[in-house]
């Protein structure tokens, strides 16, 4: 963001990459960036070696020039103000981030578990001793959930919560005192409750999961949804304890609770699409809190279900949604508005479904901004001053992929194809390279499967590699090249992602 609030701000469509081959600004394509000599207007191809000022110009997304017989002009490249390095205040670039759910699991706390299931076992410290909860006949245990966050309000107005109430059953008549009760009784009930209420269903899902073996190995009840067919299931088992899994000997049945933010936001597709639209909910994920709720009235003796904080929840950053308002605020200053209302043929008459062909509001972008300055030396009121410029170049995103061929390649030598998962899904723009090995040169790029020429150093199965656009580096390198002839800032500066965690699987591997 800029140091003030009043920063122009202006948008610049570079998916198509860095070019310094010496292109005219009306020879740029969509998605080409470059930068020119204000007074010759002859692209620079490389770095000056001087603090010499630099215009930026990309090629117009609009393939069109006229609209009609007398409005024209719209294939004119978009520039820049005059850009003094010395008055360059900052230059960084943001990374796209993928969003995370978040997920808590809430039950016991034995840690002899299979590297696969619930960590129940770092929570729920009572003096520095881990405190296992056990569950007794004739109770009744109450589970608040509290969800919030964007989605929530969008749904409610306010922050979602939601009590659940399960009941253990009588005591044997012979018991002179309570007994323990198979602890999936009461996780069935919580399960149960929570994912029937319309008010708190569409924001979760929970598995109930349990080891009749004392933690070696874990199985799940129900798919984790708020379908028919599981809720059923899980009614079957409150009407019936009796057919209840779990060991005979209740104090050895573990079982707990996952539960993961799961919440779609609605989105139109680019048809009838506004930028009014809200997205907040779509960006944010849902926020979870559990603890279990006292009934007795005195807390110096409650001791409360173990719940443990698996993952965090992380925000979406970088996607085309955001990107797409920002070139919507930028063609609204060049007096090329998109249209919103209500006859959406119009957009097409008037060039404006040229922003959704230039922008996919799905994708994932990296975006650069150069921060800079414009002095006002001779100022009618006698005072110094500026303008503040912010200049958002849109580019391919990076990402980190993982190595899924069955093919393990030692110094590749020749072109060779293998497949990647990334949690971008497929990569956006043009040529790119590859950061492990040797120099190596993706040559296509199809959805997820990428074809490589050049040498590699060995690597196998699981290894994860981080793909990027070519021509984003060469922009770094200019950019850097540049700012030191006059050290007018520090250099590029690069807002990665957070540290992403391993949710836990349902048993049995992923969710169906």
């Amino acid at each position: 963001m800029a140091y003030f609030n009043h920063a122009f701000n202006k948008t610049f469509v570079g998916t198509a990459g860095f070019v310094t081959n010496g292109d005219a600004t009306n020879e740029l394509g969509i998605g080409q960036f470059g930068f020119y000599d204000p007074k010759t207007w002859v692209q620079a191809e490389e770095a000056p070696e001087k603090c010499c000022p630099l215009v930026l110009v990309a090629g117009s997304i609009h393939p069109l020039d006229k609209i009609g017989k007398f409005h024209g002009g719209y294939a004119e490249s978009v520039k820049s103000k005059t850009i003094n390095p010395k008055y360059l205040h900052r230059f960084y670039k943001v990374l796209p981030c993928a969003p995370q759910q978040m997920q808590i699991t809430i039950g016991t706390n034995y840690d002899n578990y299979d590297d696969t299931r619930p960590n129940f076992g770092l929570c729920n410290a009572n003096s520095g001793t881990e405190v296992d909860k056990t569950f007794y006949c004739g109770e009744n245990y109450d589970l608040r959930l509290d969800i919030k966050g964007s989605p929530a309000l969008r749904f409610l107005t306010r922050n979602d919560y939601f009590t659940a109430n399960a009941y253990t059953g009588c005591c044997p008549i012979d018991a002179i005192a309570p007994v323990p009760v198979n602890p999936l009784l009461v996780y069935i009930q919580w399960a149960y409750m929570l994912l029937n209420s319309p008010l708190i269903n569409p924001f979760i899902l929970v598995d109930v999961t349990y080891s009749d073996d004392l933690g070696v190995s874990w199985q799940q009840i129900g798919d984790g949804t708020s379908s028919t067919t599981n809720l059923a299931l899980l009614l079957g088992y409150i009407q019936d304890p009796t057919s209840i899994p779990g060991n005979a000997t209740p104090e050895d049945t573990l079982a707990g609770l996952i539960v993961t933010g799961a919440y779609e936001d609605t989105r139109f597709g680019d048809c009838t699409f506004y930028p009014s639209d809200s997205i907040i909910a779509f960006l944010e994920p849902v926020k979870l809190y559990a603890s279990e709720v006292d009934n007795t009235g005195d807390p110096c003796v409650f001791g409360g279900v173990c719940v443990y904080n698996t993952c965090d929840a992380l925000q979406l950053k970088g996607t085309g949604e955001n990107v797409i308002r920002d070139l919507i605020l930028t063609e609204g200053y060049m007096q090329q508005p998109f249209y919103t209302g209500q006859d959406l043929r119009i957009r097409e008459i008037t060039n404006g479904t040229d922003v959704t062909d230039a922008i996919d509001r799905a994708g994932y972008y990296t975006r650069y901004y150069i921060q800079h300055s414009v002095p006002r030396f001779n100022n009618p009121t006698g005072t110094f001053d500026n303008e503040q410029y912010l200049l958002e170049i849109v580019g391919a995103p990076e990402f980190s992929t993982l190595i899924t061929s069955t093919v393990v390649y030692t110094a590749l030598t020749n072109t060779s194809v293998f497949t990647v998962e990334s949690t971008l899904g497929a990569y956006v723009g043009g040529g790119i390279s590859f950061n492990g090995g040797n120099a190596t040169t993706i040559t296509a790029v199809s959805g997820t499967t990428i074809t490589v020429t050049g040498d590699l150093d060995a690597f196998t199965i699981g290894a994860t590699v981080t793909f990027y656009d070519a021509s984003l580096i060469e922009f770094e390198g200019f950019m850097e090249d540049w700012l030191d002839t006059c050290g007018a800032c520090d250099g590029l500066q690069t807002y990665d992602c957070p540290k992403y965690c391993t949710p836990v699987p349902p048993t049995g591997g992923e969710r169906p």
